[in-house]
């Protein structure tokens, strides 16, 4: 990236832990033109205004004075890390910062599985050992993946069409047309209409129609707003006119969409919000699935249900395998908006979905019209986990503590009390202590070292050795089983250490799933099993 200029030279001045300082402090303000590498998991945040996803991969170059802010979102297994760097120019002996060139002053681009996990580890290492040398080859080692934008004449007759398609999908609310984009892409409006047609097989204004419609049953289930007013939002002036084409593009008029949406091709981009679906009697087209994350259990409800199984790899969803579905409905938890955009070509895009178990019932109960099956559903998995709780209270001791630990390749986490329905579930609906040492951050995932293990001495110990495609945390969990810190564990010397698993407890609390950890809860800490 700073090749062309031999002269110009980046030094790395600091690496931040992004996730630890997001949770000390809710915004944040950078000193330095900065990269910010997403390590793991995926976070909602706020830059410079403007809300972004990011994702496992993603690398943002981000410029000096930028502020960062966490959203309403949070997602406890986000790991990141802020690379702050200044160029020197050596011919003129000076320092300065690199120019970020977006409106936002922030740019996103995704970079491969192997650099991530390179790059973690050698940030591990900094973080355990700062280390000039290791600094640089982090800082160039992200730098040479990031890719500058091409000149406009460079864009391929394919690139210009996609301009045109997201001009439409930011501007889909306004008057659009054919002589608009076609003057975006630079051609002449007959010459864009036929290749537009050959690319994406139907015109511009069809497209454009589609679209508008899409995000129009979006509104209807999310906001419950009068289809005349969710009609003139999406950029129809004539409510009737609108009603025809909405009626030509779902099969049926605005007014009977919510109430025939069970029978729609639905596709989930969470396997637990597919269980609860399935829990309410609706039963999902396909669900995209990362095998490794998967129980036995989910795998035969699914099967039982005829219910297609898209596998992708952890933090990638493939688009393409979706759009073969070709669902009617496409229901997914926090998407970047690249991908969102992406998948509307196909079908309208339900997110944003409630992090809360029970508010997700309730949600798809009104979405789905099974409002009694979701009010039932709730109410029997509160009555398991009371029976549970009057169990636990009558066999333990009420000072005894419980921890959730996770192993993960480069160290350990403790998983807090509010960070993940599993963890909800263990210390606010069951009543069970977190050691004292741990209680200051109850959202995250976070960082524990052997000598706080040591000082926290939970009386039970949950442990999750973390299960992911593309690292292992065998090394880390023998290191944790063969040390003194270990061995002095109450929990360890009265056998109360139970393995759980990384695809149930953190990725499928759910309609089925919780009852299974419920099952494994009451094993251990009332049979020691």
């Amino acid at each position: 990236m700073l090749d062309s200029n031999s002269n110009r030279l980046a030094h790395c001045t600091t690496i931040i832990d992004l996730a630890k300082v997001l949770s000390e402090q809710s915004s944040l303000q950078l000193e330095y033109t900065s990269l910010i590498l997403v390590t793991d998991g995926h976070m909602t945040l706020f830059m410079n205004g403007h809300e972004e996803h990011i994702i496992f991969g993603h690398v943002m170059m981000v410029k000096k004075g930028s502020n960062i802010q966490l959203s309403n979102t949070y997602h406890p297994d986000f790991s990141g890390y802020i690379i702050g760097f200044h160029i020197y120019d050596t011919s003129m002996q000076t320092l300065s910062d690199y120019s970020v060139d977006t409106w936002a002053g922030y740019n996103v681009q995704k970079v491969p599985e192997i650099v991530v996990a390179d790059t973690r580890i050698a940030i591990a290492e900094v973080m355990e050992q700062p280390n000039v040398t290791m600094k640089q080859f982090i800082l160039y080692n992200l730098l040479k993946e990031l890719k500058q934008e091409r000149p406009s004449e460079d864009y391929t007759l394919e690139q210009r069409l996609e301009r045109t398609v997201i001009y439409m999908q930011q501007k889909y609310a306004h008057m659009i047309t054919r002589e608009k984009l076609a003057a975006i892409a630079g051609y002449s409006p007959a010459y864009y209409s036929r290749q537009f047609n050959r690319l994406y097989q139907r015109t511009p204004i069809d497209y454009l129609i589609r679209y508008r419609i899409f995000r129009a049953q979006e509104m209807l289930l999310a906001t419950g707003d009068l289809s005349k007013n969710i009609a003139k939002k999406v950029g129809f002036d004539d409510a009737q006119y609108f009603n025809r084409q909405f009626k030509r593009i779902v099969g049926r008029p605005p007014k009977q969409f919510k109430q025939f949406i069970s029978d729609y091709r639905m596709c989930f981009l969470s396997s637990a919000h597919a269980e609860i679906a399935i829990a309410l009697g609706v039963i999902p087209h396909s669900v995209t699935v990362v095998k490794s994350l998967m129980p036995q259990y989910q795998q035969d409800l699914f099967q039982q249900h005829r219910v297609t199984l898209l596998e992708i790899p952890q933090y990638v969803l493939q688009k393409d395998m979706i759009v073969q579905q070709q669902p009617d409905l496409i229901i997914g938890d926090q998407l970047t908006e690249d991908m969102k955009q992406q998948l509307r070509t196909t079908a309208s895009v339900i997110t944003r979905l409630p992090q809360d178990l029970n508010t997700v019932i309730q949600a798809f109960g009104e979405w789905f019209n099974k409002r009694g099956q979701a009010r039932q559903l709730v109410q029997d998995l509160t009555e398991q986990v009371d029976a549970l709780k009057n169990n636990i209270q009558k066999h333990i001791e009420s000072d005894s503590t419980v921890l959730h630990l996770r192993v993960e390749e480069s160290g350990y986490r403790y998983v807090g009390k509010s960070s993940s329905e599993s963890a909800s579930l263990l210390y606010n609906e069951l009543g069970l202590q977190m050691p004292e040492i741990f209680r200051t951050n109850e959202r995250g995932f976070n960082t524990c070292s052997l000598e706080q293990l040591e000082e926290a001495n939970p009386t039970y110990l949950f442990v999750e050795k973390r299960i992911m495609d593309y690292y292992s945390a065998d090394l880390s969990l023998s290191k944790l089983q063969a040390s003194q810190q270990w061995a002095n564990l109450d929990a360890v010397k009265n056998q109360r250490v139970f393995y759980v698993d990384t695809g149930l407890w953190i990725n499928n609390c759910s309609a089925f799933g919780k009852r299974k950890i419920i099952q494994q809860i009451e094993q251990a800490v009332l049979h020691g099993v």
